[in-house]
C-alpha cells in the first residue's frame, strides 16, 4: 500500500481560503453522495484538500487518491479497507483478511456495511481522480455500500468527470450535492485574493478583464500571476494575456489537448474557427455527421467545452482554450484556415446570421464577398455610424485597395464618411453610383448605399439640396428593402435624419431641423450609434440657444455631455457641448456658472473641425465681457471672427455675428456705425436686424421711426424669443424717451412675460438703466423680474415631434448599459426568465445573472420589474 495515495494533498502557499464554497461542502455532506466535478486546474482538489485540513468535515476522513489501474475491484476493496484502518474505524475480522487477500467480493459489502453503520459518527469518504472508475460493476458495489452504510458513510466524489454510479438515482431522492464548473469558478474578490499571494495588485478594471478573459479558471489565473513575477506589468499583461500564451498553451497541449483521440482532436481544432457552434455547424466543418455524440462526450468529461445556456444545443469552448486551438490549427494546417472560414461563413448566411457572415469571410480573406455581405445586410449604416470602434469596422481596418465591384468602393466610402473625409468618399462613390440600376435585392441594396452615402457626402460638404434629394431617394429605397433588414438596422434611419437635419441648419430651417433631429435622437439604438446621437443633441442644442429655447438647449447639452463624459480626454465634442452650457447660462445671466463652462470650451485645443463652435466661443465671450462693460474686449472679440469663407458657417450664424457687431455699436453709442452694419447684411429685413436699427435708430434720437419699426415684429409676436424680448425693451426705452411711462411699463411686462418660461435675464441687464431703475422701483415689475430663473425650473418643453414628450424628454443613463446588457433587458421587458434568456442568447445561465445584476446596479434598482419600469422611462425599451 502506496502511504500516499492516504495523504490529503498539502495547501499550497497561494490557496485562497473560498470560504463560500467551504459553507457549501460542509452542507453538502449531509447528504450521502457530493460530486465536485469540473475541468483541469480548477481547483477541485485543491478546494476539497483544504475544506478537510479546515475541518471542516462531520467526522473521520478517509482520502484515497486514484490512479489508472484502481478500479480493479481487488485493488480498490483493499485500499478502501486500509483506508478504514487507518482512520482507526474497526472492521469485522473476515472483512479484514480478504482485503489483505485482495479477495473481497459482493458476499461481503454487506458485512462492511454493517460495520460502517455501526460507527458512532459518519464517515467522509474522498475519492480524488475518481474519473479513472471506469467499471460499471465497482459502480454498483460502491452504490450499495453506500445505500446500506444506514447514512453513516458520506462519498465525496472528486474529478473531472462524473463516475459510473446511478447518480441520476440520488438527484432524485434528493440526496445528490453537487459543485460544478461554474461553482468553482474564481470571483473577483476571490481572484484579488490569489493575485495577492503572488504579490500582484490590478486596478478594478484590469481585475474585471482578467476574470472575464480566464472566466475564473483557477490555473489560468494563477499562471497570470506567476508571469506577472517575471514581466512587471500587470496591466499591460491583462490586456495581452491569450489562450497561447508559453504557459497556459503548455497547460492545455499537456492536460487537455494531448489527451485526446486523433478525431477528436481533429474535431476541436476545426471547430475552434467559431465562438459558438451547433452540432450542425461543426459537421460541416468536421466533414462528419456524429458532432452531437463528440460534444456530449466532451461535455461529460469536462474537457472545455460547454453548452452557452441550459438545454442548448450550442456549444462554446473556453476562450482562453479557442485561443489555442486556433493557434495550434494555424500551426499544424495554415491551408485549411481559409477553407474552414468559408465554410462556416456559407452557413451563417444560410442561417441569415449576416455578421458572423462576414466575419468569417473576411477571416478568409474574401474581401470582395465581405463587402457584398454588409451591402446586401444593410450594414452600410453601421459603418458610417460607429466607425472602426465598432466590431464590424474593425473588420475591414485593413481592406485592400484596388478591389473589383461596386461593394469594395461603397464600404471605403463609408469608412471614409466615417472619418469625417466627404471630398476621399465622394471620390470612392464616383465609382459605385453607375452600378446597381435594376429592381433586384441586390440592386436595391446597391441604390440605398448609394443614397445613404450621397446624403451623408453632400451634407458634410453643406451641399442642401443634394443632401435632400439623396435622403428622400434612400428613404424611398428603403421601403423597397426587405423589411426584416431595415429594421435589424435602426442606424439607417437614424443617420439620414441627422444629416437631413444637418442640411437644415445649414439651410436656416431651424424649426424643421429641430424637429427632424429629435426624432434622429428617438430613433437612435440603445447602443453603437453614440457618435450620431451626441451629433444631434449638440445640432439641438445650438439651434435651441440660438432660437432662445433655453431649457430645450440646456436638456440637449446636458444629454450630450452625459455622452462626452465617457471619453477621458477633452475632445471637439466637449467643446461644443460646454458653449453651448455657456451661452444657456449667459443668456440666465448666471454669470459665474457661464465664464465656467467657457473656460471648460476653451480649454479645448480648437482643430478646426467645428466652425460653428469656434464662433459659439466668440459670441459668448463677447456678451459676458459687455455684461460686465468691457465693451472694447467685446468688440475685439467679435472682430477677430474670421467671415465666412467658402461656406464654412451656415448663412445664419454670419448673420449673428454681423447682428451681434451692430448691437454692441449701439452700446457703445455708434448708432450710424450700427446701421451701416445692419444694411451690409445678408438679410437686413429679418426680425432681429430690424430690432438692431431701431435701437440704433432710438440711440440717435429718432425714437418714433425706431418704434414704428417695431410695430410689425411685436404684433406678429413670429419671431424668437430673444428677439421679441429685446424689441419690447427697445420700444420700452422709445416710450420713456418720450414720457410715455405707461406704454414702458406694458412694454416692461411684454417683454418680461416672454423672458420668464425660459429664465431670460441678460438682455434686461443691458437694457439701460433707465429700465432698470423702473424694473426695481416697480413693486410689480420688480417682483415679475426676480422670479426669473428663482423658481424650479420646468420639465423641458416637449419637442415638435410625433414622440411622446417623456420619451423626448427622459435622461440617459451615465454609466451606459452595454449592447449585451441591453439585449437581457429586452428580454426582461418581455418576461422572459434567467434560462430563456440564456437559450435564446447563446449565454451560460450564470453569465445571463452576472448580466441582470449589472443592470440592476446601472438602473438603481432592487428588482428586475423596478428595473424595466426605468428602463422605459428612460426610453431603453
Amino acid at each position: 500500500m502506496l502511504a500516499s495515495k492516504f495523504a490529503v494533498p498539502k495547501t499550497p502557499p497561494f490557496t485562497v481560503e473560498r470560504e463560500r464554497l467551504h459553507s457549501r461542502l460542509s452542507r453538502a455532506v449531509a447528504n450521502p453522495m457530493t460530486v465536485v466535478t469540473g475541468p483541469p486546474g480548477s481547483g477541485k482538489t485543491q478546494l476539497v484538500a483544504s475544506w478537510v485540513s479546515a475541518g471542516g468535515a462531520p467526522g473521520p476522513v478517509i482520502w484515497i487518491a486514484l490512479e489508472e489501474g484502481d478500479d480493479e475491484p481487488g485493488v480498490f476493496w483493499s485500499y478502501l479497507v486500509e483506508g478504514f484502518h487507518r482512520s482507526g474505524i474497526k472492521l469485522s475480522p473476515a472483512i479484514e483478511e480478504a482485503a489483505h487477500r485482495g479477495t473481497i467480493g459482493r458476499s461481503l459489502l454487506a458485512r462492511l456495511a454493517a460495520d460502517l453503520a455501526a460507527q458512532h459518527s459518519s464517515v467522509v469518504l474522498v475519492l480524488d481522480s475518481v474519473s479513472v472508475l471506469a467499471g460499471r460493476r465497482l459502480g454498483d458495489d460502491l452504490d450499495a455500500l453506500l445505500r446500506h452504510a444506514d447514512q453513516h458513510l458520506r462519498v465525496v466524489l472528486v474529478g473531472r468527470w462524473d463516475p459510473p454510479l446511478p447518480l441520476y438515482r440520488y438527484r432524485l431522492a434528493g440526496t445528490l450535492s453537487e459543485i460544478r464548473g461554474d461553482d468553482l469558478a474564481f470571483t473577483a474578490v476571490e481572484t484579488a485574493a490569489l493575485l495577492a499571494g503572488h504579490g500582484v495588485h490590478l486596478p478594478d478594471w484590469a481585475l474585471r478583464s482578467l476574470v472575464e478573459r480566464t472566466e475564473g479558471w483557477a490555473a489560468g489565473i494563477r499562471l497570470f500571476a506567476m508571469a506577472m513575477e517575471r514581466s512587471g506589468d500587470a496591466e499591460d499583461l491583462v490586456i495581452t494575456i491569450a489562450g497561447d500564451d508559453a504557459n497556459i498553451a503548455e497547460y492545455f497541449l499537456g492536460e487537455v489537448l494531448s489527451a485526446q483521440p486523433p478525431e477528436i482532436r481533429d474535431f476541436v481544432l476545426r471547430t475552434s474557427i467559431v465562438d459558438d457552434f451547433t452540432p450542425e455547424l461543426a459537421d460541416v466543418l468536421t466533414g462528419r455527421n456524429d458532432a452531437r455524440q463528440i460534444l456530449a462526450a466532451m461535455e461529460r468529461a469536462n474537457a472545455f467545452v460547454q453548452p452557452v445556456a441550459e438545454r442548448s444545443t450550442v456549444h462554446r469552448y473556453h476562450r482562453l482554450f479557442a485561443e489555442l486551438l486556433r493557434a495550434q490549427l494555424t500551426y499544424e494546417e495554415p491551408e485549411q484556415v481559409p477553407q474552414l472560414h468559408r465554410r462556416a461563413a456559407a452557413w451563417f448566411v444560410a442561417h441569415g446570421r449576416a455578421a458572423e457572415a462576414i466575419r468569417h469571410t473576411v477571416a478568409a480573406g474574401d474581401w470582395e464577398r465581405a463587402c457584398a455581405l454588409v451591402v446586401q445586410d444593410l450594414g452600410i449604416g453601421r459603418l458610417v455610424a460607429c466607425g472602426d470602434a465598432d466590431r464590424l469596422g474593425k473588420l475591414f481596418r485593413d481592406l485592400p485597395a484596388g478591389l473589383d465591384g461596386p461593394e469594395p468602393a461603397l464600404v471605403a466610402a463609408a469608412q471614409r464618411l466615417a472619418a469625417a473625409d466627404p471630398e476621399e468618399a465622394e471620390r470612392h462613390l464616383a465609382h459605385a453610383a453607375a452600378d446597381g440600376d435594376g429592381e433586384g435585392e441586390r440592386d436595391v441594396a446597391l441604390r440605398l448605399a448609394v443614397a445613404i452615402l450621397e446624403a451623408g457626402a453632400a451634407a458634410m460638404r453643406h451641399d442642401v439640396p443634394r443632401a435632400l434629394r439623396a435622403g428622400d431617394a434612400a428613404e424611398a429605397l428603403l421601403a423597397q428593402a426587405p423589411p426584416e433588414r431595415v429594421e435589424a438596422h435602426p442606424e439607417l434611419r437614424t443617420i439620414l435624419r441627422y444629416w437631413r437635419g444637418l442640411a437644415q441648419i445649414w439651410a436656416g430651417a431651424l424649426d424643421d431641423a429641430v424637429v427632424t433631429l429629435t426624432d434622429a435622437v428617438k430613433t437612435a439604438p440603445p447602443s453603437g450609434c453614440e457618435g450620431v446621437r451626441l451629433a444631434c443633441l449638440q445640432q439641438l442644442a445650438l439651434a435651441d440657444v440660438h432660437r432662445g429655447r433655453l431649457r430645450d438647449a440646456s436638456d440637449a447639452a446636458g444629454q450630450a455631455a452625459q455622452l462626452v463624459g465617457r471619453c477621458h480626454t477633452p475632445s471637439p465634442q466637449s467643446r461644443a457641448t460646454s458653449v453651448v452650457l455657456a451661452w444657456v447660462a449667459g443668456e440666465r445671466w448666471a454669470v459665474p456658472v457661464a465664464w465656467r463652462h467657457l473656460r471648460d470650451a476653451e480649454s479645448v485645443p480648437d482643430t478646426g473641425e467645428d466652425a460653428m463652435a469656434t464662433v459659439a466661443v466668440a459670441l459668448v465671450r463677447s456678451r459676458l465681457l459687455s455684461g460686465r462693460g468691457e465693451l472694447r474686449a467685446a468688440a475685439r472679440v467679435l472682430g477677430e471672427v474670421p467671415a465666412g469663407d467658402g461656406g464654412s458657417l451656415p448663412p445664419w450664424l454670419e448673420r449673428e455675428v454681423a447682428l451681434s457687431r451692430a448691437h454692441l455699436a449701439v452700446v457703445m453709442d455708434r448708432p450710424d456705425e450700427a446701421l451701416a452694419a445692419v444694411g451690409a447684411v445678408d438679410d437686413p429685413s429679418s426680425p432681429r436686424a430690424a430690432v438692431v436699427s431701431a435701437a440704433a435708430l432710438v440711440a440717435r434720437g429718432e425714437t418714433r421711426a425706431g418704434a414704428e419699426l417695431l410695430t410689425p415684429i411685436v404684433e406678429a409676436a413670429a419671431a424668437p424669443a430673444p428677439t421679441l424680448i429685446e424689441a419690447w425693451l427697445v420700444k420700452a426705452i422709445a416710450a420713456s424717451e418720450q414720457g410715455e411711462t405707461n406704454v414702458v411699463r406694458d412694454c416692461l411686462r411684454q417683454a418680461l412675460a416672454l423672458a420668464a418660461p425660459d429664465g431670460h435675464r441678460r438682455v434686461f441687464h443691458e437694457a439701460g438703466p433707465r429700465l432698470r431703475q423702473l424694473l426695481r422701483s416697480d413693486p410689480e415689475l420688480a417682483a415679475a423680474y426676480q422670479s426669473i430663473g428663482s423658481s424650479t425650473p420646468p420639465q423641458p418643453r416637449a419637442r415638435p415631434s410625433a414622440a411622446p414628450a417623456a420619451e423626448q424628454s427622459a435622461p440617459i443613463v451615465v454609466d451606459p448599459l452595454s449592447e449585451r446588457e441591453l439585449e437581457v433587458l429586452r428580454h426582461l421587458a418581455a418576461l422572459l426568465g434567467t434560462e430563456e434568456i440564456a437559450e435564446a442568447m447563446y449565454l451560460s445561465v450564470n453569465t445571463v445573472k452576472t448580466h441582470v445584476r449589472s443592470i440592476l446596479r446601472k438602473l438603481a434598482a432592487s428588482r428586475r420589474n423596478e428595473a424595466v419600469r426605468r428602463a422605459r422611462e428612460l426610453g431603453l425599451v
